[in-house]
């Protein structure tokens, strides 16, 4: 999961089918990669899709092209692992929604230049959301089973944990995030903490930025999303 990527945001309400799509570019400097010692400065061009049943299901299907940068020769360039992911809310009790999320990611970047790890990896999650007027808070809790590339037949299980905090009275919407993949005996630790400002509703725009916690952390990274959402007419009862 990306950090900083909210579990559960992007739902429809009542029985709509929600779709949104963003065209994204971000920047990352001094990130260092899972099972990477050296870092890099990360270009990234992405698209990302959501189809978001009600409050029910959400799909998602993301990929983008990526450019690292290093002290250690030429840059190198080309299209990283495509991800997968479902959320499904399991209940609610007030104002206060439980989720199950996963996501995996494939192996299909090149397996030269370090633009992926040449292996599949699963992300599970449960999350917790509540909302009271305009504000929302939401908590998750997950393990990230990532193939070694550098073992055969080897996995790092990587407990992850995400928080934030949103304001939406309108048009336009604020949002508070921290994020920790905590270290394990073959990785580093990987904490940010930042915040997201976006505007419309239909067309959108949304800036985000986030500062390391932690040295193989991007000691900073920022991301524009321009994107657009549109509700589907949902199903009449019975139907």
């Amino acid at each position: 999961m990306e950090a900083g990527e909210s579990w559960t945001e992007a739902q429809a309400p009542g029985n709509a089918v929600l779709l949104e799509g963003n065209v994204r570019v971000g920047n990352a400097w001094a990130f260092v990669p899972p099972f990477r010692a050296g870092a890099r400065d990360r270009l990234a061009l992405g698209l990302d899709n959501t189809v978001a049943f009600g409050d029910r299901v959400r799909l998602s299907v993301s990929g983008e092209w990526l450019r690292d940068t290093t002290d250690a020769g030429d840059p190198v360039a080309g299209f990283g692992d495509l991800r997968l992911g479902t959320t499904v809310r399991l209940a609610s009790v007030g104002p206060v929604t439980g989720f199950l999320g996963w996501e995996g990611k494939m192996p299909n970047a090149a397996d030269s230049g370090e633009l992926g790890t040449d292996e599949t990896d699963f992300l599970l999650g449960l999350g917790l959301l509540a909302r009271h007027g305009h504000f929302s808070a939401s908590g998750h809790a997950g393990l990230g089973i990532l193939g070694n590339p550098l073992r055969f037949a080897n996995q790092d299980d990587v407990p992850m944990l995400r928080g934030d905090l949103a304001y939406a009275p309108g048009p336009w919407r604020a949002r508070a995030f921290v994020s920790a993949d905590l270290a394990t005996s073959r990785n580093p630790a990987r904490m940010e903490a930042g915040g997201a400002a976006r505007l419309g509703r239909s067309w959108f725009a949304e800036v985000e930025g986030a500062g390391g916690l932690s040295p193989a952390a991007a000691d900073a990274r920022v991301c524009l999303r321009l994107g657009l959402a549109a509700a589907l007419p949902g199903t009449p009862p019975g139907e």
